[in-house]
């Protein structure tokens, strides 16, 4: 834990002073008998899964923060009239951009001022953690953020788009109220290790399980339904390993400076002002998942680049590709009605009419699956429907792991594979894919990469590399805290000091 600051150890300390509370088991525990919710069905899950594929020491700080509030970034605008403005209202309150990874230049300052309290905290923390039997989790921040966050997010019918999240008061709140509901009533190791490994490198060891430990797909929902059982015996040849997938070297990616992305420094949970509209009635930036913005520096856009983002909204992606970039043309495509409405409507409001013009901007309703466009587009990102870790751990709403939504659930790995294979054939052989989730499920992440190479060396003369993208690891390590046990791809998960993710992201290459 060394060069812990004071503010980072006040959230695991507050976190965990609330998770060991004696009303515990009164308050969250289910009662004997009684259904549990979906989010508890998602944690049991995640529990067997992710407990065994990161291990004892590193699930139990993983899933404190995948139940506590999430962190966001905010990407400037720049059609905006405030750009500049913005910006240094953001710098002034702390904030530093994301793409020039550096925190702010009086952090190490402000370090050495509160190294006394951060060692009489640190001490404090420990005997809490020691103090506990079982680690449980709570999301609650109170005391913390509570009397900002009203005024942060609070907002009129035309606030509602500028945010990733379908709803960005409500995503807070339920983090906030995470502790509430769900506990973690079956983890018994995780003492003074889940703050130790929440608090220290960037970026987790590899893990000594590997991908095809986790495999077929059954092993990552745990002991479930008979339903469940289908799905091995109608896709589980889709997990045999038939070919070695070539791997491309590691290499520079140049990033636009003209994508400002601004984040607060690791520990500080921070809520952003909201966005301000300029006089042409455009706001001046747009939140998201910090993470989200991996993926799309990944693809390496440049000048002219034609660009398919197949699973567009809501549009934080396709957002920040614009100012990523002059793109020659940009086709955002998305299934669902209504997510499109969502989409439209941020365009709206960050995109003027004549550089929607000038980028040959397209919205399209088709099922990505079936695309159809062969041989098109430059680049294409393929941000696939997953089970949204983040979101069915915190919210029973429409969640992946209720009964009604188990088919569907069971099946989304073939919905993936068939994205995957359909931007593979949308792009033009030397252009590239981006894969993305926000899952930390190794069957929906490496698996779905391995499935679709398959797929595509079955029934096509496609050829296609994995680019090795260890260089964005390296580059933002200060920034995110990852995952190094991917075989493909890379993988952001939470951490109580850097709460951003999940998301796994692979860039693959078209060879022919």
């Amino acid at each position: 834990m060394k060069g812990l600051n004071a503010s980072k150890l006040f959230v695991i300390i507050q976190t965990r002073n609330i998770a060991h509370s004696k009303s515990w088991k009164k308050n969250v525990a289910p009662k004997k008998g009684k259904k549990k919710t979906a989010t508890q069905k998602a944690l049991d899950i995640f529990d067997d899964a992710y407990g065994a594929y990161f291990g004892n020491k590193k699930w139990p700080a993983i899933r404190i923060a995948l139940l506590s509030q999430m962190k966001y970034c905010a990407v400037i605008n720049n059609s905006s009239a405030k750009a500049d403005e913005s910006i240094k209202k953001l710098e002034d309150i702390g904030a530093f951009n994301i793409v020039d990874a550096t925190p702010p230049a009086d952090a190490t300052r402000k370090l050495n001022k509160t190294s006394v309290r951060t060692r009489k905290l640190q001490q404090k923390a420990q005997k809490t953690s020691l103090e506990s039997e079982n680690c449980h989790q709570s999301g609650s921040t109170s005391g913390i953020c509570s009397d900002t966050t009203e005024e942060q997010i609070s907002g009129n019918e035309t606030d509602k788009y500028w945010h990733e999240d379908d709803a960005y008061d409500t995503r807070t709140r339920a983090s906030t109220d995470a502790a509430a509901d769900v506990g973690i009533e079956r983890m018994t190791t995780a003492r003074s290790d889940a703050v130790e490994e929440a608090t220290s490198q960037s970026i987790l060891q590899d893990t000594s399980a590997d991908l095809y430990d986790f495999m077929p797909a059954t092993k990552l929902r745990g002991p479930g339904a008979e339903q469940e059982q289908v799905f091995e015996s109608e896709y589980g040849y889709l997990f045999e390993k038939t070919k070695e997938v070539p791997i491309l070297k590691s290499r520079a990616l140049e990033i636009s400076s003209e994508l400002k992305t601004y984040a607060y420094e690791k520990g500080d949970i921070s809520l952003f002002p909201r966005p301000t509209i300029d006089s042409s009635k455009l706001l001046d930036y747009y939140l998201m998942d910090g993470a989200s913005l991996l993926p799309v520096i990944a693809l390496g856009l440049k000048m002219g680049d034609t660009v398919l983002d197949l699973c567009a909204a809501p549009g934080g992606k396709a957002l920040t590709m614009l100012q990523a970039a002059h793109l020659g043309s940009l086709v955002c495509n998305d299934v669902s009605y209504t997510r499109l409405s969502r989409l439209r409507q941020v365009l709206a409001s960050y995109v003027p009419e004549y550089v929607q013009k000038q980028t040959n901007l397209k919205v399209t309703q088709l099922d990505g699956q079936r695309y159809g466009h062969i041989d098109s587009f430059n680049k294409v990102l393929v941000d696939v429907p997953c089970t949204n870790d983040r979101r069915s751990a915190l919210e029973d709403d429409n969640n992946w792991f209720s009964p009604s939504r188990t088919k569907e659930r069971l099946h989304l790995p073939a919905v993936q594979m068939n994205l995957l294979c359909a931007a593979i054939q949308a792009v033009r052989p030397g252009g590239a894919v981006v894969y993305s989730t926000c899952s930390m499920s190794p069957m929906q992440n490496d698996g779905v990469i391995q499935m679709s190479l398959q797929n595509l060396w079955q029934n096509s003369s496609i050829e296609v590399a994995v680019q090795d993208l260890a260089i964005l690891r390296q580059q933002f390590c200060n920034v995110f805290n990852f995952h190094t046990g991917c075989k493909y791809g890379q993988l952001i998960v939470p951490s109580l000091v850097s709460n951003f993710g999940p998301m796994y992201f692979c860039k693959l290459v078209r060879l022919a």
